[in-house]
């Protein structure tokens, strides 16, 4: 979990008129963590060569074997791949709640409310990943959004381990406009990765290569709506970018920092 999300959170509230605000650049300088970092001279991610995922089922028992089983994927994908490039990796510590009746439960991960009546992964801080499972996983028949959003997660994961996220962390800004555009940075960089992530398993979970654009219309469903906070973008952004890190597979093409602010609103 980003600590600069709260900040961001309280930055945006003082804005009046969300989204009306004149656009401006903000490059992202003096920052080797972000625009630097060690992770994109590690080469494309390899195609994952893990056992087919256990069926997704229609019990809460059976997805929650089921995201065990591609989180366990993924540390085997990344894992092998950041040691080669001499990063450090270590797997993250993973909770899954939920039951499918408990409408009331939730679960804060850092200061941040998890949705009570929608399936999330959450990363928190350091290596911990937080996952609510409801009755849309459990009922689903399409187990493509599982894919999508722990990948998105694991992402993030991977951020903190290289120190993306300490680098965001201690970005300074002069305004709130310029948090808000740092914030999506970030979450696009993690989209970016999440795509990926997602394109390294897609062949050895047996996913049909005509659902990958599945993975687009899921990004684009979580743009920020009309009169919200951007701490996402524009549909089409987010589209952009999980596009960018599903056909190359190499994080060099994740490079959100330097990216103009018009790949980023």
């Amino acid at each position: 979990m980003k600590i600069r999300v709260i900040m961001a959170t309280a930055a945006a509230s003082v804005l009046l008129f969300p989204g009306t605000a004149t656009a401006l650049a903000y490059p992202v300088e003096d920052a080797p963590l972000l625009t630097g970092n060690a992770l994109y001279a590690a080469g494309k991610l390899p195609a994952a060569g893990c056992a087919r995922k256990p069926a997704k089922g229609k019990s809460l028992a059976s997805v929650k074997k089921h995201v065990n089983a591609l989180i366990t994927c993924m540390n085997d994908t990344w894992g092998p791949y950041m040691k080669k490039a001499n990063l450090q990796f270590v797997p993250p510590r993973v909770e899954v709640h939920g039951t499918a009746l408990d409408k009331k439960y939730e679960r804060y991960c850092f200061g941040a409310k998890m949705n009570p009546a929608k399936s999330e992964a959450v990363h928190c801080f350091g290596t911990n990943l937080s996952i609510r499972v409801r009755p849309d996983w459990i009922k689903a028949s399409d187990d493509i959004p599982i894919l999508a959003e722990l990948s998105s997660a694991y992402a993030e994961h991977v951020l903190s381990l290289v120190d993306v996220t300490e680098g965001y962390n201690a970005l300074h800004a002069d305004d709130s406009d310029e948090i808000l555009e740092q914030l999506r940075r970030f979450n696009l960089q993690a989209k970016c990765l999440g795509g990926m992530t997602a394109k390294s398993l897609w062949s050895a979970l047996g996913y049909p290569a005509k659902n990958a654009g599945r993975l687009l219309d899921l990004a684009k469903a979580e743009a920020d709506a009309k009169g919200e906070f951007r701490y996402f973008g524009k549909s089409a952004n987010l589209v952009y970018w999980t596009k960018r890190g599903y056909s190359t597979s190499d994080p060099r093409s994740c490079k959100t920092w330097v990216a103009p602010s018009s790949k980023v609103s």
